[in-house]
């Protein structure tokens, strides 16, 4: 179920999810596999903010950056586990928002 939290309070969940991701995502570096950090989808009036979920390698085409997309699963066994991000739904409608329960009761927990 979404419960309904505030802006400020969704900011702090994002912002320490990202920074959990991006010291991960330290410890990759010269791999060319990366956890993207978040992941924007806007539906109608909704937009969907998914942190940590993808897997992408990052190549250069034409001196341009891209992101190909891996999947949702780790690519290879080798490298190391990703933090532990529960698979959270953020859905943000016009200046509501609303985060999955038991996503952020597991988040309160850590």
């Amino acid at each position: 179920m979404l419960v309904r939290v505030s802006q400020e309070g969704l900011e702090r969940i994002i912002e320490g999810l990202k920074r959990k991701v991006y010291d991960y995502n330290s410890s990759l570096k010269g791999t060319g596999v990366y956890l993207k950090p978040y992941h924007i989808v806007k539906k109608g009036w909704k937009t969907y903010v998914y942190v940590g979920r993808y897997w992408y390698h990052l190549e250069r085409v034409n001196g341009k950056l891209r992101w190909r997309y891996l999947g949702k699963s780790k690519p290879f066994p080798h490298l190391p586990d990703p933090p532990a991000i529960p698979e959270l739904t953020i859905v943000i409608e016009g200046k509501e928002c609303y985060v999955d329960d038991k996503a952020l009761e597991q988040l309160e927990g850590q």
